[in-house]
Order: C-alpha cells, then structure tokens, then sequence
C-alpha cells in the first residue's frame, strides 16, 4: 500500500507528529499548506493530521479536504494533537472523508504541550498494527 501523510500545524506539535509517522514508515509528507490536494492522487492510504481549533479540525484541514479529489474507497488515517480536549475533532474529520469517497480505518490523538519525538510512540504503534493488517 502505497501511503503518505499530510498535515497542518500551528505551534509545531502536529508537524512533528507527521515527521515521526513519515520517518517510522518510511513515507513522503507534506505539509498541506504548501501542497495541493491532488498530491494525493498518487497513494492509497493517506495518513492527515490536524491541531484540535475550538474542538474541531483547524479550518485549513477542512478546506483542504473539501478541495481533495474524490476518494473512491482509498483508506485514511486521521490524527490530531490537542492542549485540552480534542472534542469532536476526529469524528468531524472522519465524516468529511467520508463525505469526498475515503474511509478512515483508524483515528489517533496525542495530547500535550510541547510533544517531543518520543511522546508519539504509541500512536505510531497503533498506526503500524493497523497497517500490518
């Protein structure tokens, strides 16, 4: 399966939670501020993380899933980094996917301040577990 992570980030936490699954997997990443969403035309799964905004997906997660060519049943994996709560953050995410033709197969979230490298261990088992089935 051929997969790719694409991510926004405020304050840097979602960004390194997007190095660390692209550099365990050994997959491309693009931060969608700078990438068109046609970059995902090219992969099977697409792993798309967001900040938790207001308890929701940040808005530029949201218009790029709105401009994503349609899914037609690829796979994705959604996450999202968080300060207090993440609220309805992955369900929201999870249903606009839903909405452009993906199915989301798995959902992980990583709370804290600061996160380091280290702190994202295990969602990433998660996501490889997931993977390996």
């Amino acid at each position: 399966m051929k997969a790719c992570v694409v991510y926004f980030s405020l304050y840097g936490n979602t960004r390194r939670f997007a190095e660390a699954i692209s550099n365990y997997l050994k997959i491309p990443v693009f931060d969608l501020t700078t990438s068109d969403p046609s970059i995902v035309e090219n992969f099977d799964l697409m792993i798309l993380g967001t900040p938790v905004h207001g308890f929701s997906p940040a808005r530029r997660v949201l218009s790029f899933v709105k401009n994503l060519p349609e899914g037609n049943g690829k796979k994705s994996i959604i996450f999202c980094t968080y300060a207090i709560r993440k609220g309805r953050t992955l369900k929201k995410l999870e249903n606009e996917l839903g909405d452009k033709g993906y199915t989301t197969i798995l959902s992980v979230s990583k709370r804290g301040l600061k996160l380091s490298t280290q702190d994202f261990s295990d969602a990433i088992n998660e996501i490889e577990t997931v993977l390996e089935e």
